[in-house]
């Protein structure tokens, strides 16, 4: 989980998981005139591949990824229902 600090010189005052939430407090200690920075945490966390107990195989990501063989699930529904327009 990510950790962005809100920092006087070296001292960390606050963390926070959400950017926006270490913003905020340090808004608002500055507010208080207190002068205070945000760290935003830049780390990126790299994440291992998860394994399907039941295929053995990798889980497919989701997202904007394109179906297998290239053919759309919808095209393959019309094909078995011999709807298909060539």
């Amino acid at each position: 989980m990510k950790q962005h600090k809100v920092m006087i010189g070296d001292k960390i005052l606050y963390q926070a998981a959400q950017l926006s939430h270490a913003e905020n407090f340090a808004a608002a200690r500055r507010a208080e005139v207190i002068d205070c920075h945000v760290v935003p945490d830049t780390t990126k966390k790299v994440r291992e591949v998860r394994i399907n107990p039941l295929t053995g195989k990798p889980r497919r990501r989701s997202g904007n990824n394109p179906p297998a063989h290239g053919v759309s699930r919808n095209r393959n529904v019309q094909d078995a229902l011999g709807k298909a327009e060539d």
